[in-house]
């Protein structure tokens, strides 16, 4: 860490290539099926009816999924589930320096969803993220501990995401999901392709707007 002319520190900006993660290990359906509740217990879930307290990371998450499924019209929230699950595996992998190999479930689909949740608050996929992120210091990336906290919150949302999905799915169908977010809060969501992100550190919540996906 080198020192800039006014005496204060510049943090270098970490990529996920520098975490020295673990060789690449493939997911069996039985374990990508596991995930959710494997990190349910871990980092805990969020209470049905508690879901306000956690709108300021649930809001960028869904209307960014929102934006992307009115550009491409998939209309189906198992795409979601599987999107939710390949993220909650990218997240395990860097707080255990561990690659997994997902390449079986990003289809075309759910690989688009799975950018647009990451974009929300992964500062590994955002650059803007990891910009604010290293700059103030708030995540050690080399300690589990403190990614563990980082994440905590993303996670406790993308499992609530998971659960309203599955949930409109049975009531409505395949695009019941979709259909309930656009009649909740559709109005406030713009019609474009910029992805919004949320950063929580120290109980200071910032809402922001990222680049396009």
């Amino acid at each position: 860490m080198q020192l800039k002319k006014d005496g204060s520190q510049d943090r270098k900006i970490v990529k996920e290539s520098d975490m020295n993660l673990a060789s690449s290990q493939k997911i069996n359906r039985y374990n990508f099926e596991k995930i959710s509740s494997n990190m349910g217990k871990t980092f805990g879930t969020i209470k049905k009816g508690g879901e306000e307290e956690y709108s300021f990371f649930l809001m960028p998450m869904e209307s960014n999924l929102m934006k992307i499924n009115r550009i491409k019209l998939i209309n189906n929230g198992r795409r979601i589930i599987d999107a939710v699950r390949v993220c909650l595996f990218k997240i395990d992998g860097y707080i255990n320096k561990i690659e997994y190999d997902l390449d079986a479930y990003l289809i075309d689909d759910v690989s688009i969803f799975v950018k647009a949740l990451l974009m929300s608050f992964d500062p590994f996929v955002n650059k803007e993220i990891m910009s604010i992120v290293s700059e103030s210091g708030m995540v050690d990336f080399n300690s589990a501990e403190s990614l563990r906290k980082y994440f905590k919150t993303p996670v406790m949302c993308l499992l609530r995401i998971e659960k309203s999905v599955e949930l409109w799915t049975k009531e409505f169908g395949v695009n019941g999901y979709f259909e309930f977010i656009e009649k909740t809060f559709g109005a406030a969501v713009q019609k474009d392709d910029k992805m919004s992100f949320a950063i929580s550190a120290d109980n200071i919540f910032s809402n922001l707007n990222a680049a396009k996906l």
